[in-house]
């Protein structure tokens, strides 16, 4: 393992790791403040695995509220395949004023050419930013797994689609599986997704608007939890081209909700959880409402 001691060191590590096309392992024993933004691109790919195990280093962001802390960018004329990250532990500032903008950013913005796709985050623990993990533009045919994001400004985990409205090459993110992703106590959506990813076993508490929200469908989502997690448990706009719901249970007492600490006083940004979907022609199979309030309310799956 490469001993790094501050921001610099750190950033030289993981683009050394990609410059010789490795996973590379690096760590501190005491915390990192990283004070500027760190961007991390292959310039050249042999199509086998590339990235970093950073072994749960806490990375600390104290540079601009806002810039993200840690990007991955995809390159130009380079499909990289394979990229590998584990072991993140990232806290983006936000506690105690203005958070970072993402915790780890993954983007690609030119579409196909420059796209980023068989990945791999495993591991990943953020908190206190705008975003914990951001997935945007030409990212796809990934796994995420075990990944963490808390008390975030906005969505917890957020995917993006980018020149959709025809500014720029469609950057498409798509077949994204997560296994355990834990996301709560976040001022948007758990998680803000695009149609095409499947998520199981997924851990959604006190968040503003939801467990999952998307614009597109949910294409399939199971045996997860959410507990006074936004009015309802899943937000769909649409059924997409086809969303399947199966085996999962929204929790909630009928009262409490997301709120945060501004002047002084509690403010609501959420509303308390009452529903599990809304109807939008999905496939629903085996899921419920657990209720334990004082029976005042009369929550149901279906809105």
């Amino acid at each position: 393992m490469d001993t790094i001691t501050n921001s610099r060191e750190l950033r030289d590590a993981l683009q050394t790791y990609a410059n010789e096309q490795r996973v590379g392992s690096c760590g501190s024993k005491t915390p990192i403040e990283i004070t500027e933004p760190i961007t991390i691109q292959q310039q050249s790919h042999d199509g086998m695995p590339w990235g970093a195990n950073l072994n749960f280093t806490r990375l600390l962001w104290r540079g601009t509220p806002g810039q993200d802390m840690i990007t991955y960018r995809g390159t130009n004329g380079i499909s990289n395949r394979g990229l590998f990250l584990e072991k993140f532990c990232m806290d983006g500032n936000g506690y105690s004023g203005q958070g970072a903008g993402n915790c780890l950013h993954v983007y690609a913005p030119d579409g196909d050419p420059g796209c980023i796709y068989k990945f791999t985050l495993r591991d990943i623990f953020t908190c206190y930013a705008t975003h914990g993990i951001a997935i945007r533009g030409a990212v796809f045919e990934g796994l995420m797994e075990n990944v963490h994001a808390e008390n975030m400004a906005s969505h917890g985990i957020f995917l993006e689609h980018l020149g959709m409205d025809g500014s720029a090459p469609w950057s498409i993110v798509s077949n994204i599986m997560m296994v355990h992703p834990n996301s709560s106590r976040n001022f948007g959506a758990g998680i803000r997704q695009t149609y095409s990813v499947n998520s199981i076993l997924g851990s959604y508490v006190l968040n503003a608007d939801g467990a999952v929200l998307s614009d597109e469908g949910i294409r399939v989502a199971a045996f997860s939890n959410a507990e006074n997690s936004g009015e309802q448990m899943f937000v769909p706009s649409g059924n997409g081209y086809g969303s399947t719901l199966t085996t999962n249970e929204a929790a909630t007492d009928g009262s409490t909700h997301c709120r945060k600490y501004e002047g002084g006083q509690w403010v609501s940004v959420g509303k308390p959880m009452l529903y599990g979907v809304n109807n939008v022609g999905h496939e629903d199979r085996s899921n419920h409402v657990s209720y334990y309030g004082d029976g005042s309310q009369q929550p149901r799956w279906m809105k």
